[in-house]
Parts: structure tokens; C-alpha cells; sequence
């Protein structure tokens, strides 16, 4: 068994002409902590949405738990997102629920 928890090769996303991500590698091994940072507009939030499979790179391979998430169908995104979490920078809680219920919104809906 690989000790590798994310592995992303050669991966490339783009919005029309402006290129975020341009053939980015990466490994995180299990029970790594890993942090992000950047400027504003260089491609945190990208990168972490096509890791959780919200976003398609036009190119490259993202492996979690040896297993493609790049081009996995509906089924198999909603399996991959119950089991990571992310949370939006500003603190996206909704407004119109109890901080319980931002808390356990997740764990409700599934």
C-alpha cells in the first residue's frame, strides 16, 4: 500500500487565456499537513477544487488514495467529497442556520 494520501502530476487549468495552474506535481503523504498559500488570484482555491473533483483541469492526473479523480463520475464525486471537507475562505457558514447546524450540515444531509 502507497504511503501517498494525494498525488498530482502535470496538472494544468486555465480560464480562457489566463493560466492558473501550468503542470503542477505534487505528493502528500498520509498524515502530512500541508499548507497553501499565495496571493490573491495564483490558484489555491483551484487547485484544492479540482483535488475535491469541483473542478476539471484541461489536463494532468490527480490520484487520492491511488484512485483518478479527474473525470470520476457524479456517484463516485459524492463518495470522494464525504470523505474530505473544505471550508471557503471567508468563513462560509450560512447565515440562515445555527452554528450547530453549520457544524453538522454535512453530516445531516448524507
Amino acid at each position: 500500500m502507497s504511503e501517498t494520501k494525494i498525488k498530482i502530476s502535470n496538472l494544468k487549468k486555465a480560464f480562457g487565456k489566463k493560466v492558473v495552474l501550468d503542470g503542477v506535481n505534487l505528493d502528500v503523504r498520509k498524515g502530512e499537513s500541508l499548507v497553501v498559500i499565495g496571493g490573491s488570484g495564483t490558484g489555491k482555491s483551484v487547485l484544492i477544487k479540482c483535488i475535491q473533483g469541483l473542478m476539471t483541469p484541461e489536463q494532468g492526473s490527480i490520484l487520492v488514495d491511488e484512485k483518478e479523480v479527474v473525470g470520476i463520475s457524479q456517484q463516485e464525486k459524492e463518495k470522494l467529497h464525504s470523505q474530505m471537507g473544505m471550508l471557503f475562505q471567508g468563513g462560509a457558514l450560512f447565515d440562515s442556520l445555527t452554528v450547530w447546524e453549520n457544524v453538522a450540515f454535512g453530516l445531516l444531509e448524507n
